[in-house]
């Protein structure tokens, strides 16, 4: 899904929101968020999906992000809560448990934020990192301003 923010801190808002009413049945959900330049997403997961212990939600969920910086050729990997390049934090994450859902917030880092073909790079790692489809089909031209 695909969301346009004023402001990046709407982005938690919602994430959270939508993490609230999903049920423990759900399917995952890819939020791709767009604000100030900047691009972040949202994978919010019913916690029957994600691993069994909750300080494994982070990399588990991370992992489809740092793949995508390295297919965008950087040198990308996990340190703490953040996306690390050279010795340097290049993108902050986050993790919670909101409802039933486990719910991973990042952004991409700044070289690679403004790609045309990121969303669809790493829509193509989360499937393969972990088993799931997402609906591809977006409204175009006059579906779009209805």
């Amino acid at each position: 899904m695909r969301l346009r923010v004023a402001q990046a801190d709407e982005s938690s808002a919602a994430s959270a929101r939508f993490a609230a009413s999903l049920a423990a049945t759900a399917d995952p959900l890819l939020l791709w968020l767009r604000a100030a330049g900047a691009c972040a997403f949202a994978l919010i997961a019913p916690v029957r999906l994600a691993p069994g212990r909750a300080w494994r939600w982070l990399a588990w969920g991370a992992m489809p992000a740092i793949a995508t910086c390295r297919q965008y050729g950087l040198p990308a990997y996990l340190e703490g809560e953040a996306i690390w390049l050279h010795g340097r934090r290049a993108a902050g994450l986050s993790v919670a448990r909101i409802g039933q859902c486990a719910v991973i917030e990042g952004a991409f880092p700044a070289p690679i934020a403004a790609e045309p073909g990121l969303e669809a790079a790493f829509r193509e790692r989360v499937e393969a990192q972990h088993g799931w489809r997402f609906d591809t089909a977006w409204p175009e031209g006059g579906e779009a301003r209805r």
